[in-house]
């Protein structure tokens, strides 16, 4: 749990490096039909939200998840709209690790049987510890794919030493 909650939160001090990205490429599509870099945060950013209103309470009452049809299509549209919005590169980031932080510090808060509760997810039992451990994963798929365009751009971020 500690692990998972750990690599979960610093995804916030990595995004915080993106700040060194160029405005002229911040909302250019990482390839064609891709998101840009500014597109992939707030996406991150509206799926940390979507799993805190929508997920969480059933990991704490320890309930099955009701069968319900979630919009991906229009939760990532949204996402991107906000991206494209003309909020600035600073501000979406700052507002993306505000979140993490606070839902890093709400789940840091739940008691460890909360975290180790199996839950009826679809066809499938899910711990709390296992869900964010999927939320990491994609964070990292998200990652690569924004390193190696920056790469291509012959961009190195430079790691922080905290």
């Amino acid at each position: 749990m500690n692990d998972v909650l750990m690599e979960y939160r610093s995804f916030a001090n990595w995004m915080d490096k993106l700040k060194e990205v160029p405005e002229e490429i911040w909302l250019h599509p990482i390839k064609d039909d891709k998101w840009s870099i500014g597109e992939m945060l707030a996406h991150i950013k509206a799926w940390d939200i979507f799993v805190w209103d929508e997920r969480f309470s059933y990991f704490v009452d320890g309930s099955s998840l009701p069968p319900q049809k979630v919009d991906v299509e229009e939760i990532n549209r949204n996402a991107a709209n906000d991206a494209k919005s003309g909020i600035s590169k600073t501000e979406l980031i700052d507002e993306v690790i505000e979140c993490r932080l606070v839902l890093s510090k709400k789940l840091e808060e739940m008691q460890r049987e909360i975290w180790e509760k199996k839950i009826q997810m679809g066809n499938s039992e899910i711990t709390l510890c296992e869900y964010i451990k999927g939320m990491v994963e994609h964070d990292q798929h998200h990652k690569i794919q924004i390193e190696n365009f920056l790469i291509s751009k012959g961009i190195k971020l430079i790691d922080q030493v905290v």
